[in-house]
Protein backbone atom coordinates (compact mmCIF):
# COMPACT_ATOMS: atom_id res chain seq x y z
CA UNK A 1 0.00 0.00 0.00
CA UNK A 2 2.96 2.48 1.06
CA UNK A 3 4.55 1.95 -1.98
CA UNK A 4 1.37 2.18 -4.27
CA UNK A 5 0.64 5.69 -2.26
CA UNK A 6 4.46 6.78 -3.10
CA UNK A 7 4.02 6.02 -6.66
CA UNK A 8 1.14 8.02 -7.11
CA UNK A 9 2.85 10.89 -5.28
CA UNK A 10 5.89 10.49 -7.95
CA UNK A 11 3.64 9.93 -11.08
CA UNK A 12 1.41 13.56 -9.65
CA UNK A 13 4.86 15.00 -9.59
CA UNK A 14 6.12 14.27 -12.78
CA UNK A 15 2.34 14.78 -14.91
CA UNK A 16 3.17 18.38 -15.12
CA UNK A 17 6.66 17.30 -16.88
CA UNK A 18 4.97 14.41 -18.71
CA UNK A 19 2.16 17.22 -19.94
CA UNK A 20 5.06 19.30 -21.14
CA UNK A 21 6.59 16.14 -22.68
CA UNK A 22 10.17 16.95 -21.02
CA UNK A 23 10.56 13.62 -19.64
CA UNK A 24 12.20 10.33 -20.70
CA UNK A 25 10.75 7.93 -22.63
CA UNK A 26 10.90 5.52 -19.73
CA UNK A 27 9.44 7.88 -17.30
CA UNK A 28 6.75 8.34 -19.88
CA UNK A 29 6.08 5.00 -19.96
CA UNK A 30 5.71 4.41 -16.37
CA UNK A 31 3.35 7.48 -16.17
CA UNK A 32 0.77 5.93 -19.17
CA UNK A 33 0.90 2.78 -17.60
CA UNK A 34 0.23 4.29 -14.19
CA UNK A 35 -2.75 6.66 -15.90
CA UNK A 36 -4.16 3.17 -17.51
CA UNK A 37 -4.45 1.80 -14.12
CA UNK A 38 -5.26 4.60 -11.76
CA UNK A 39 -8.21 6.78 -12.04
CA UNK A 40 -7.30 9.03 -9.52
CA UNK A 41 -3.93 9.72 -11.36
CA UNK A 42 -5.84 10.09 -14.30
CA UNK A 43 -8.17 12.85 -13.01
CA UNK A 44 -5.33 14.34 -11.84
CA UNK A 45 -4.22 14.84 -15.23
CA UNK A 46 -7.37 16.15 -16.55
CA UNK A 47 -6.59 18.82 -14.14
CA UNK A 48 -3.75 19.99 -15.30
CA UNK A 49 -4.72 19.44 -19.01
CA UNK A 50 -7.91 21.99 -18.36
CA UNK A 51 -5.46 24.14 -15.95
CA UNK A 52 -3.52 24.67 -18.91
CA UNK A 53 -6.52 25.01 -21.57
CA UNK A 54 -8.74 27.43 -19.64
CA UNK A 55 -6.54 30.46 -20.09
CA UNK A 56 -6.30 29.74 -24.04
CA UNK A 57 -9.56 29.20 -24.36
CA UNK A 58 -10.91 32.75 -22.13
CA UNK A 59 -8.46 33.86 -24.28
CA UNK A 60 -9.89 32.61 -27.55
CA UNK A 61 -13.35 33.45 -26.00
CA UNK A 62 -12.48 37.04 -25.18
CA UNK A 63 -11.25 37.79 -28.35
CA UNK A 64 -14.39 36.72 -30.21
CA UNK A 65 -16.41 38.60 -27.68
CA UNK A 66 -13.97 41.99 -28.25
CA UNK A 67 -14.76 41.60 -31.98
CA UNK A 68 -18.41 40.62 -31.66
CA UNK A 69 -18.58 44.01 -29.66
CA UNK A 70 -16.32 46.03 -31.93
CA UNK A 71 -18.33 44.82 -34.79
CA UNK A 72 -21.76 45.93 -33.04
CA UNK A 73 -20.28 49.16 -32.06
CA UNK A 74 -18.86 49.95 -36.22
CA UNK A 75 -22.22 48.71 -37.15
CA UNK A 76 -24.24 51.14 -34.61
CA UNK A 77 -21.96 54.07 -35.60
CA UNK A 78 -22.87 53.49 -39.53
CA UNK A 79 -26.62 53.22 -38.43
CA UNK A 80 -26.54 56.71 -36.54
CA UNK A 81 -24.72 58.03 -39.78
CA UNK A 82 -26.81 56.54 -42.09
CA UNK A 83 -29.95 57.64 -39.20
CA UNK A 84 -28.70 61.18 -39.55
CA UNK A 85 -27.92 61.64 -43.00
CA UNK A 86 -31.67 60.09 -43.36
CA UNK A 87 -32.77 62.67 -40.86
CA UNK A 88 -31.42 65.67 -42.03
CA UNK A 89 -32.35 64.73 -45.88
CA UNK A 90 -36.38 64.12 -44.58
CA UNK A 91 -35.94 67.53 -42.37
CA UNK A 92 -34.59 69.33 -45.57
CA UNK A 93 -37.71 67.85 -47.64
CA UNK A 94 -39.84 69.04 -45.28
CA UNK A 95 -38.65 72.56 -44.83
CA UNK A 96 -38.78 72.89 -48.42
CA UNK A 97 -42.36 71.25 -48.68
CA UNK A 98 -43.15 73.82 -45.94
CA UNK A 99 -41.50 76.73 -47.85
CA UNK A 100 -42.76 76.04 -51.10
CA UNK A 101 -46.17 75.86 -49.31
CA UNK A 102 -46.05 79.08 -47.96
CA UNK A 103 -45.29 80.78 -50.62
CA UNK A 104 -47.43 78.73 -53.06
CA UNK A 105 -50.40 79.70 -51.09
CA UNK A 106 -49.17 82.96 -49.49
CA UNK A 107 -46.87 85.04 -52.47
CA UNK A 108 -47.07 83.00 -55.68
CA UNK A 109 -50.03 84.76 -57.63
CA UNK A 110 -51.48 82.08 -59.07
CA UNK A 111 -55.18 82.32 -59.21
CA UNK A 112 -57.00 84.96 -61.27
CA UNK A 113 -60.10 86.78 -60.38
CA UNK A 114 -63.38 86.32 -61.99
CA UNK A 115 -65.19 89.25 -63.90
CA UNK A 116 -67.94 88.82 -61.79
CA UNK A 117 -66.46 91.54 -58.97
CA UNK A 118 -64.73 93.71 -61.42
CA UNK A 119 -65.59 96.70 -62.89
CA UNK A 120 -64.45 98.65 -65.35
CA UNK A 121 -65.11 102.41 -65.87
CA UNK A 122 -63.91 105.48 -67.12
CA UNK A 123 -62.23 104.17 -70.28
CA UNK A 124 -59.96 107.00 -72.26
CA UNK A 125 -57.01 108.14 -73.99
CA UNK A 126 -53.91 109.86 -73.93
CA UNK A 127 -52.41 112.48 -76.38
CA UNK A 128 -49.45 109.40 -76.64
CA UNK A 129 -51.83 107.01 -77.65
CA UNK A 130 -52.04 105.08 -73.71
CA UNK A 131 -55.15 103.81 -72.74
CA UNK A 132 -56.58 104.39 -69.39
CA UNK A 133 -59.24 102.74 -67.49
CA UNK A 134 -59.91 102.46 -64.07
CA UNK A 135 -60.32 99.15 -62.83
CA UNK A 136 -62.09 98.17 -59.28
CA UNK A 137 -62.06 95.01 -57.77
CA UNK A 138 -65.45 94.67 -55.17
CA UNK A 139 -64.48 91.65 -53.04
CA UNK A 140 -62.37 93.62 -50.56
CA UNK A 141 -58.95 91.58 -51.13
CA UNK A 142 -56.12 92.93 -52.37
CA UNK A 143 -54.55 92.48 -55.93
CA UNK A 144 -50.58 92.12 -56.40
CA UNK A 145 -49.81 91.12 -60.10
CA UNK A 146 -51.34 92.21 -63.69
CA UNK A 147 -50.00 89.74 -66.34
CA UNK A 148 -49.88 90.87 -69.66
CA UNK A 149 -50.25 88.39 -72.83
CA UNK A 150 -50.70 87.99 -76.23
CA UNK A 151 -52.38 85.49 -78.97
CA UNK A 152 -51.82 85.09 -82.55
CA UNK A 153 -54.76 86.97 -83.34
CA UNK A 154 -53.81 90.79 -81.51
CA UNK A 155 -56.02 89.65 -78.83
CA UNK A 156 -54.36 91.47 -75.33
CA UNK A 157 -55.29 90.13 -71.76
CA UNK A 158 -54.74 91.87 -68.77
CA UNK A 159 -55.10 89.09 -66.04
CA UNK A 160 -55.46 89.85 -62.57
CA UNK A 161 -53.78 87.01 -60.36
CA UNK A 162 -53.44 86.68 -56.34
CA UNK A 163 -51.77 83.19 -53.96
CA UNK A 164 -54.63 80.62 -53.39
CA UNK A 165 -54.77 82.46 -49.75
CA UNK A 166 -56.18 86.10 -49.82
CA UNK A 167 -55.20 89.21 -48.02
CA UNK A 168 -58.08 92.08 -47.09
CA UNK A 169 -57.21 94.97 -49.44
CA UNK A 170 -56.23 98.06 -47.31
CA UNK A 171 -54.73 101.50 -48.40
CA UNK A 172 -53.13 102.65 -50.47
CA UNK A 173 -54.57 100.36 -52.50
CA UNK A 174 -52.89 99.00 -55.61
CA UNK A 175 -53.92 96.85 -58.67
CA UNK A 176 -57.38 96.42 -57.07
CA UNK A 177 -58.38 99.84 -56.88
CA UNK A 178 -57.33 102.83 -59.50
CA UNK A 179 -56.47 104.22 -62.36
CA UNK A 180 -53.99 102.09 -64.98
CA UNK A 181 -52.87 102.10 -68.59
CA UNK A 182 -51.41 100.21 -70.83
CA UNK A 183 -49.12 101.68 -73.41
CA UNK A 184 -49.89 100.01 -76.89
CA UNK A 185 -47.10 101.18 -79.03
CA UNK A 186 -44.60 100.00 -76.25
CA UNK A 187 -46.45 96.64 -76.05
CA UNK A 188 -46.28 95.81 -79.90
CA UNK A 189 -42.58 96.86 -80.41
CA UNK A 190 -41.65 94.74 -77.73
CA UNK A 191 -44.25 91.50 -79.12
CA UNK A 192 -43.60 92.39 -82.51
CA UNK A 193 -47.92 91.97 -83.34
CA UNK A 194 -50.15 94.39 -83.67
CA UNK A 195 -52.81 94.38 -80.87
CA UNK A 196 -56.57 94.58 -82.07
CA UNK A 197 -57.97 94.51 -78.54
CA UNK A 198 -57.73 94.91 -75.02
CA UNK A 199 -59.28 92.68 -72.53
CA UNK A 200 -59.07 92.58 -68.83
CA UNK A 201 -59.83 88.90 -67.70
CA UNK A 202 -58.50 85.88 -69.36
CA UNK A 203 -59.68 84.11 -72.92
CA UNK A 204 -62.16 82.88 -71.61
CA UNK A 205 -63.59 85.39 -69.00
CA UNK A 206 -62.99 89.04 -70.02
CA UNK A 207 -63.99 92.43 -70.18
CA UNK A 208 -63.23 94.36 -73.44
CA UNK A 209 -61.09 97.36 -72.59
CA UNK A 210 -60.51 99.20 -76.01
CA UNK A 211 -60.72 97.69 -79.68
CA UNK A 212 -59.15 99.13 -82.83
CA UNK A 213 -61.49 102.01 -84.51
CA UNK A 214 -62.64 102.83 -81.11
CA UNK A 215 -62.55 106.56 -80.72
CA UNK A 216 -62.31 106.98 -76.89
CA UNK A 217 -62.68 110.57 -75.00
CA UNK A 218 -59.18 111.81 -73.85
CA UNK A 219 -57.90 111.68 -70.84
CA UNK A 220 -59.38 114.50 -68.84
CA UNK A 221 -55.99 116.97 -67.29
CA UNK A 222 -56.76 115.84 -64.03
CA UNK A 223 -56.66 111.50 -63.88
CA UNK A 224 -53.43 112.72 -66.30
CA UNK A 225 -51.82 114.96 -63.74
CA UNK A 226 -52.62 112.32 -60.69
CA UNK A 227 -52.18 109.33 -62.80
CA UNK A 228 -52.10 105.82 -60.58
CA UNK A 229 -54.09 107.16 -57.55
CA UNK A 230 -57.75 107.22 -56.56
Amino acid sequence: MKLEKASCEIIKDMLPLYYDNVCSDDSKRMIEEHLSECNNCKVEFEKIQDEIHSPEKSIMENKTDSNVIKNISTSWKRWRLKSFIKGGIISALLMIIIFLGYVGLFIWDVKSVSTDIVEIRDISEMEDGKIVYYAEINDGYSLNTIKYDMDGEGNFYMTPLRPLIKKEAQPPYGGEKGYDYIDIKVQEEYRGKEIKRIYYGTPKDKILIWEKGIELPKTSEEVEKNFGFE
